[in-house]
């Protein structure tokens, strides 16, 4: 069976994309699954959290986005050194898709993953650029579901609203079958103005704001900086993160998957 595929996203920066998309795929092989994740964001901090460097060699995702696209996605998976986990990394060279005024660029990503053979996976986690652009679309087109991350502060939770209204676009045309699977609150501290905005969003929202949040904790950047798995690391209260993404598997619906690929 073919794993889900998430694009973790929100259309404004500096939220905690990555290190969502890092946290979750650090918890998925730390509960013996795998996971591949899809670095689309031209800045590559996946590609480099995963401790990757691209090289005039290396097949990334700009080669499943260019004109000139040439293979599938499964050509341009490599494995990193975190256990179990593999990527298809990013190049600078992303930046320029948004330039490329094709017809068919939106679903090039999708048509790269026609016919792979994703079953080795527990998930796919796309981390998405930070803005609505054609990368962004191209992802949603080729997503089972999408997952919002903000900070619960004002900015941020207007970026929900306008990803929200950019997954209604999508599923009225190229990808009807999209859903908005979750809301993270990510970066929380326990302050008057994070919890005035936890409490807005969970009016709005609902149960679609996971119950579980991810806490501000230094142990994030210096686990990222370190290029290791938040769950190897030690230090810094990194057991609050690990517990924090272990759970957010379970509310994702994740937790049998990856038993099944374990």
């Amino acid at each position: 069976m073919q794993p889900r595929k998430i694009a973790i996203a929100n259309q404004k920066g500096g939220v905690g994309k990555t290190a969502t998309v890092l946290g979750l795929a650090s918890a998925v092989s730390a509960s013996g699954g795998h996971v591949l994740v899809v670095d689309m964001d031209p800045q590559g901090n996946a590609t480099t959290g995963l401790d990757i460097t691209v090289d005039d060699d290396t097949a990334t995702s700009f080669d499943l986005m260019s004109h000139s696209q040439e293979g599938t996605a499964g050509d341009a998976v490599i494995a990193t050194p975190w256990e179990r986990v593999d990527l298809i990394p990013a190049s600078v060279a992303l930046a320029n898709i948004e330039a490329d005024g094709a017809n068919d660029l939106i679903f090039r990503l999708d048509l790269a993953f026609e016919g792979v053979d994703l079953s080795p996976y527990s998930v796919v986690l796309f981390d998405c650029p930070p803005s609505l652009g054609k990368l962004l679309f191209a992802v949603l087109c080729a997503a089972d579901g999408v997952v919002a991350v903000t900070e619960p502060t004002i900015d941020s939770v207007r970026g929900v609203g306008n990803l929200e209204e950019t997954i209604r676009n999508v599923t009225r045309r190229p990808n009807p079958t999209l859903t908005f699977d979750k809301i993270i609150l990510s970066r929380r501290r326990n302050t008057g103005e994070h919890n005035y905005r936890e409490q807005e969003l969970r009016e709005v929202y609902g149960e679609l704001v996971a119950k579980t949040s991810v806490p501000e904790l230094a142990a994030r950047q210096d686990a990222h900086s370190a290029h290791t798995p938040i769950h190897s690391f030690r230090g810094g209260r990194a057991i609050a993160l690990q517990l924090a993404y272990s759970d957010l598997l379970a509310e994702l619906d994740l937790s049998e998957k990856v038993k099944e690929t374990a």
